[in-house]
């Protein structure tokens, strides 16, 4: 469904082009300290990415369709992307869309991205 932003992802990624997943792939956050270090360490993996608000719509696209969520995705780690898809469910009272939900996230996580949205 995402063609464009799939392929903006995978050649203008910071996570693309760099040598260790890990930043992006973190063990699953454990408490309140594992959660609040997994949302700096998402902040800090995905700042300054020039495609972080597309990356951010793909994770959500695949999670609302699959229902499967992990990993550091857009600057958002997956528990706070499974949130953002819970509420807006609620919301609209039925599937959400994608671009919603990531505009939303970043709006309220990551001020400093909001000028990456398109």
């Amino acid at each position: 469904m995402f063609h464009e932003e799939e392929w903006r992802v995978r050649r203008f990624g910071r996570c693309t082009t760099s040598s260790s997943q890990d930043a992006w792939f973190p063990d699953p956050a454990r408490g309140t300290e594992g959660l609040a270090h997994q949302r700096r360490q998402a902040a800090e993996a995905c700042a300054r990415c020039p495609v972080q608000y597309e990356c951010l719509i793909l994770a959500l696209d695949h999670e609302i369709n699959e229902g499967v969520s992990w990993g550091i995705w857009g600057g958002v780690c997956a528990r706070d992307r499974r949130q953002a898809i819970e509420h807006a469910t609620e919301r609209h009272h039925g599937t959400p869309d994608a671009r919603d939900v990531a505009q939303d996230l970043l709006v309220n996580l990551s001020p400093q991205a909001v000028d990456r949205i398109a």
